[in-house]
């Protein structure tokens, strides 16, 4: 297991890009951009020369909605949708990872009159390594 071959399959799964962040296209309605961010790392176990080791990873999504009321229901749809396709097929990424957990989300729906919105869930993922 390593940090690469998990990172390359969640993108995967989800059809995301990786950071730093890509160029940004223009969304038309229906589409969405997923990406996916590394974050720390730390060792939360050690026995026998293996570490046990729990990376956070951030996952954004952004849509293009109706400039509406709506807004704040379809950011909501978003995460749910994210969180969903992330966490609920095979939590071990086909065994590149022991399991993963939704850590938290938030929703992004600018007031300022954009049509795009966006989710963020950050998921802890752990594997082990040799040390």
């Amino acid at each position: 297991m390593n940090r690469e071959t998990i990172l390359a399959a969640l993108a995967a799964r989800l059809s995301a890009k990786r950071a730093p962040w890509p160029e940004i296209p223009k969304l038309t309605t229906g589409q969405v951009l997923t990406v996916v961010a590394e974050g720390p790392e730390r060792v939360i176990a050690r026995e026998y020369g293996i570490a046990t080791v729990e990376m956070e990873t951030e996952i954004r999504r952004a849509a293009r909605t109706a400039n509406d009321a709506a807004r704040a229901t379809a950011a909501n749809l978003l995460l749910d949708q994210l969180v969903t396709e992330t966490y609920s097929a095979d939590p071990t990424l086909g065994g590149t990872c022991l399991g993963m957990r939704y850590a938290e989300g938030d929703t992004i729906f600018p007031s300022d009159g954009t049509d795009l919105v966006a989710a963020v869930a950050l998921f802890v993922i752990e594997y082990e390594r040799a040390e």
